[in-house]
């Protein structure tokens, strides 16, 4: 490796660095900036998704597309999950459109108090991870399909609406930040 690294078998620092950055599970690959402050902690999906590292340092994105690459995240707090037909190349892109807005509100507002924000942000187009992810959370097969998936708790939160728009999104996620909405088991 060209770059520093901890030995393997400096199991006492590797403990401390688990603990600070919350590792957990190899292979793990964390940013910093040059201060030492996360970038981002998925960095190994970064560069499965960005194999050329045109967006290095892969500041995070306020709303990603679900991919196998990073469908980790899901299991690291709740995601609101816009489910669409990809059929429509557009349609994608238009739901990122819809719910970014949204995602950099509830972003901004918690980065200004120095936390983190309790929600990720994804759209979900129709491929297999997609289909076995309703699957595994029992969602229907509607699009669009607004959810809240919280993995750890093991529950969800759906709003199933012929027409997805920032209004709804918005009124959704406050609802689920002020703890207004009832789950269901996942």
């Amino acid at each position: 490796m060209p770059w520093l690294a901890v030995p393997y078998t400096d199991e006492a620092r590797r403990s401390r660095l688990n603990r600070l950055y919350g590792i957990q599970g190899i292979p793990t690959l964390i940013v910093l900036d040059p201060q030492g402050e996360v970038i981002t902690r998925q960095g190994r999906a970064e560069v499965l998704n960005d194999e050329d590292c045109t967006e290095f340092p892969w500041h995070p994105k306020p709303v990603l597309e679900l991919s196998d690459s990073n469908a980790v995240q899901l299991n690291e707090g709740p995601c609101l999950v816009l489910f669409v037909d990809s059929e429509d190349d557009g349609e994608s892109e238009a739901a990122k459109q819809l719910i970014q807005p949204i995602a950099e509100k509830i972003i901004a507002k918690y980065k200004a108090k120095e936390e983190e924000a309790p929600l990720l942000f994804f759209v979900a187009g129709e491929d297999d991870m997609t289909d076995s992810l309703r699957d595994y959370t029992n969602l229907p097969e509607a699009a669009p399909l607004l959810t809240i998936l919280d993995m750890s708790a093991r529950a969800k939160y759906v709003m199933d609406v012929e027409e997805i728009t920032p209004a709804i999104v918005e009124a959704f996620v406050n609802d689920f930040l002020a703890e207004k909405l009832k789950p269901e088991p996942i």
